[in-house]
């Protein structure tokens, strides 16, 4: 398993992508979150962001890659149990997040995105947050 993680600012874009049905996107899981589409997601997204004006790239892009021959082996609960393992060790209990996964290239990879908005009103630290993801995944990969 591989992963990458990048703060964006264009989250309305982002949801979009991750949920693309031309994407064969499936809704995996999600925190905080109470609806169903993206343009629904993006305005509970704003509606949390709002309450800081200062933070440029609100939003948070994470994709997963899974490894050709782990791929028949798992199963949609288990991929939905990567995402929150991932949510866990980012320490995303407090920002909401949708993760789906993709099955329209030779491999099957996830996309999750977040808000860097916590529901705290406290902004993610996004240093180095690439090379974290890397980290992650490769731990998770181990367990």
């Amino acid at each position: 398993m591989i992963a990458k993680a990048k703060a964006i600012s264009h989250g309305k874009t982002a949801i979009e992508y991750a949920m693309r049905e031309s994407k064969h996107a499936e809704v995996l899981t999600k925190n905080l979150v109470q609806n169903n589409s993206p343009g629904k997601i993006h305005q509970e997204f704003i509606d949390v962001s709002k309450y800081n004006s200062r933070c440029k790239n609100k939003f948070i892009r994470i994709e997963i890659g899974i490894a050709p021959k782990d791929e028949t082996n798992l199963s949609k609960e288990q991929l939905s149990e990567i995402c929150d393992q991932f949510s866990k060790r980012f320490g995303f209990e407090n920002h909401q997040w949708i993760a789906c996964s993709h099955k329209d290239t030779d491999n099957l990879h996830m996309h999750m995105i977040v808000n860097r908005i916590g529901i705290d009103q406290k902004v993610f630290d996004t240093s180095f947050i690439s090379k974290k993801a890397g980290l992650i995944a490769e731990k998770i990969s181990r367990d």
